[in-house]
């Protein structure tokens, strides 16, 4: 699923050729490991020639190596070097604990072929700065750790991050004071290339730049040392996620998005394309202005060609050229789509062409699902939202029902493909406002009740931050907060049930939380849960 320069959008519409040529232009230089959040080549995808799980059940304990329960919840990803794996949890709460909140985490350094702990410590955040738990818009935990195999870094989103060598020994801690005052809502990934690390965080309390309504920023440091090295000239909204990628030219930078719910005040709405190493290191290369209220509260996807503004306001897909971020399209996601339904009575699937979907009965307004979305050229997939119920009182159609998107941006072609996801009957399910909340899916592996906010008792269709999509050669993985996990041919010549691969779970419907990312090392897939970490096997 890893694209070389060579690769056009007529070769890749064919799988086959497809994947031949992203393992071949890729191996060379793919170890097997994931190191960071966004995996390998920072794009969240890789290429393998190994094994890859495709099908598995928890629920069933089928093509599952080892489950490990973990004794908090977190909703860090997994970065994998070698024969180790490291992750984040919350520190363990008290059944009595009132609220359901904290700003301190739990480090972890686990052996792949087993599972076993090999080591752990604290990280405190600031006490100010403190999240619920289980909270279906990220915690304190949700920073992925990066690791090179001989160090690692781990991330307190209230507060601190550090570097301990892979045995455990404390290299540097560095404090700072994040964003208070709103939803706990810090979907950013940290970020390393080459000795530095990148932080989203605001300027220091004493800073005289620092604004009274602190805007967030890229901020560099030495990841050795910690010192820091520059702060990027524009903000950024820490709802959304950079993503780091390979200019054109030669070096680095990271594509970054303004604008988000509840005020945040980074300004103008829009992204910024900021080189990352270099002589210009810190300096935007452009910046591209969206309308006023947009909300970059997706990952930042681009590529040597084309960089991209997705955004629940509109109703097309702003199409930039990255080399210089002056636009090259526009392509509506409601008219002229093609639209593949799934009867969930006969299980048959129908297409039609031509779709106009506001012209629906209802008309559809089209919702691209938060994070839930990835580029890998000529493609951008997303999850869509559903929800059909009030808002605000007034009767609202979001939709297509539980769809997948792909949009080529060469063609202009738009595809939607519902998925048949069966949502089964739970015995203790709430109903309100046309939405289904499962109450015990946030009770931990120690039986507490971590869910202070009820939004995290949904499937993970509707209004909430899912896992990162991730690509393995040419299959996508789309995590969904209930615990389901739909892996789909992206290469498919046509986005209909022919892309359907398989839909797993991570365990049982009504019992399970997920808004974590898979990552891939060496054959195996390792994902996580609210209760478990989990390492999966082909079969």
């Amino acid at each position: 699923m890893i694209f070389s320069k060579s690769i056009t959008a007529k070769v890749a519409t064919a799988s086959g050729i497809w994947i031949t040529l992203a393992v071949n232009a890729l191996s060379q230089t793919n170890t097997g490991n994931w190191p960071q959040a966004a995996g390998p080549f920072h794009n969240w995808t890789t290429s393998t020639s190994q094994p890859v799980p495709l099908k598995w059940s928890v629920e069933k304990h089928k093509n599952i190596r080892w489950r490990k329960p973990l004794p908090e919840t977190g909703q860090s990803g997994i970065a994998v070097w070698g024969d180790r794996l490291f992750l984040t949890t919350m520190k363990p709460i008290d059944a009595d604990a009132k609220p359901k909140k904290g700003s301190d985490i739990v480090l972890y350094c686990i052996n792949t072929d087993t599972g076993q702990t090999l080591w752990q410590k604290e990280l405190p955040g600031d006490p100010a700065a403190k999240s619920i738990y289980a909270y279906g818009f990220s915690s304190s935990s949700s920073p992925t750790p990066i690791t090179d195999g001989k160090h690692v870094w781990f991330w307190n989103a209230s507060g601190q991050m550090g570097c301990w060598t892979i045995d455990g020994l404390e290299v540097w801690t560095r404090r700072w004071t994040p964003t208070l005052g709103r939803p706990f809502n810090k979907q950013y990934e940290p970020l390393k290339i080459g000795q530095t690390i990148l932080n989203v965080e605001p300027l220091d309390p004493d800073d005289p730049e620092r604004r009274e309504d602190a805007w967030n920023y890229l901020r560099a440091f030495d990841a050795m040392t910690g010192e820091p090295l520059w702060t990027a000239k524009q903000g950024l909204t820490h709802y959304n996620t950079p993503v780091l990628g390979t200019l054109a030219g030669g070096g680095h930078a990271v594509l970054s998005g303004r604008g988000a719910h509840h005020g945040t005040p980074e300004a103008p709405t829009g992204v910024t394309l900021t080189r990352v190493d270099g002589p210009q290191a810190g300096e935007p290369l452009w910046s591209w202005d969206a309308l006023p209220d947009g909300k970059a509260q997706v990952t930042q996807c681009w590529d040597e060609k084309y960089s991209y503004w997705l955004d629940e306001t509109r109703t097309d897909l702003v199409v930039l050229h990255t080399k210089d971020g002056t636009e090259a399209k526009r392509i509506s996601w409601v008219k002229d789509v093609t639209v593949t339904n799934h009867d969930a009575d006969t299980q048959k699937f129908a297409s039609k062409t031509n779709v106009d979907l506001t012209a629906e009965n209802p008309p559809l307004k089209v919702f691209p699902a938060w994070h839930a979305n990835i580029a890998i050229h000529p493609y951008i997939f997303f999850q869509c939202f559903h929800y059909e119920g009030k808002r605000k009182g007034k009767a609202t159609h979001i939709g297509p029902q539980n769809s997948l998107v792909r949009i080529n941006v060469e063609t202009d072609l738009v595809e939607y493909l519902e998925l048949p996801f069966p949502i089964p009957l739970v015995s203790n399910q709430i109903e309100k406002n046309g939405e289904l909340y499962y109450p015990d899916m946030t009770i931990n592996s120690r039986g507490i009740d971590v869910g202070e906010d009820k939004r995290s008792g949904r499937s993970g269709w509707w209004w909430c931050f899912n896992g990162n999509v991730i690509a393995i050669n040419q299959h996508l993985y789309f995590t969904f907060m209930s615990g389901q996990v739909q892996v789909i041919n992206g290469a498919a010549t046509r986005f209909d049930e022919t892309a359907l691969t398989a839909l797993n779970d991570l365990g049982k419907f009504g019992e399970t939380w997920s808004v974590n990312t898979p990552s891939y090392s060496n054959g195996r897939l390792y994902h996580r849960t609210l209760k478990e970490l989990i390492c999966i096997e082909a079969q």
